[in-house]
């Protein structure tokens, strides 16, 4: 036992900074950087930080908090966006073996794209639930781009692609999984739109999965 936990306390001194932060990001991830409550968490942490020096690996979880805090916020000022990460809740981006009747025949269908136009859009594999897309605000959005946007009376962002663009400059968007349009995605407006996904972390977003599943959090 004390060789384990010599052995953990070196791993702890060489990477810990690395894992408090990793871990401080998936607990703001849970709270939110909009929420009042990730703040105060990190202005605590950095007290307690100076209050209990080595003594515990609170102060290095509470520094970690603050540390990711900041990191979050000058990602988000970077990418242009108050959400640079979002965790995926929802299997409605997930391919497999619906893709090709949800995603492929029903663009064809529906609006006339070839499989080679729309092998060619960004993200084009999707992503799974407990992935973390990384999001990077836009002026402007293309057919294809895979946006994050506000729904009026959910909490939660939806993740979806842009299939069209409407007369009126408004987005109509799908999620690849499902068979059909739900009714909010006819008509996303620009000032709704948080970004779009650039690129993918795999499995990142994991806890707050779980954390939401348990307590039913968002």
């Amino acid at each position: 036992m004390e060789g384990l936990k010599g052995r953990l306390q070196k791993i702890e001194k060489k990477y810990g900074i690395i894992i408090y932060t990793i871990l401080s990001i998936v607990v703001l991830n849970i709270y939110s950087a909009t929420n009042i409550a990730a703040y105060v968490f990190a202005v605590a942490g950095v007290f307690l930080l100076y209050h209990f020096k080595q003594e515990s690996y609170l102060p290095y979880i509470f520094g970690g908090a603050f540390a990711a805090l900041t990191l979050k916020f000058i990602l988000g000022i970077f990418l242009s966006t108050s959400v640079p990460g979002v965790s995926v809740l929802s299997g409605s981006m997930v391919h497999d073996e619906n893709t090709e009747m949800n995603y492929y025949q029903w663009l064809e269908k529906n609006l006339g794209y070839n499989r080679s136009y729309i092998d060619s859009w960004p993200i084009k594999n999707g992503f799974l639930i407990g992935d973390l897309p990384i999001v990077q605000g836009s002026e402007k959005y293309q057919v294809g781009d895979v946006i994050v946007y506000d729904v009026s009376g959910q909490t939660i962002p939806i993740i979806h692609r842009i299939i069209k663009i409407n007369p009126d400059g408004t987005y109509m968007t799908k999620g690849d999984h499902n068979s059909g349009l739900l009714p909010f995605e006819y008509s996303v407006k620009q000032e709704q739109i948080r970004g779009k996904v650039i690129f993918i972390i795999p499995k990142l977003g994991y806890f707050k999965v779980i954390f939401s599943w348990i307590f039913g959090g968002n």
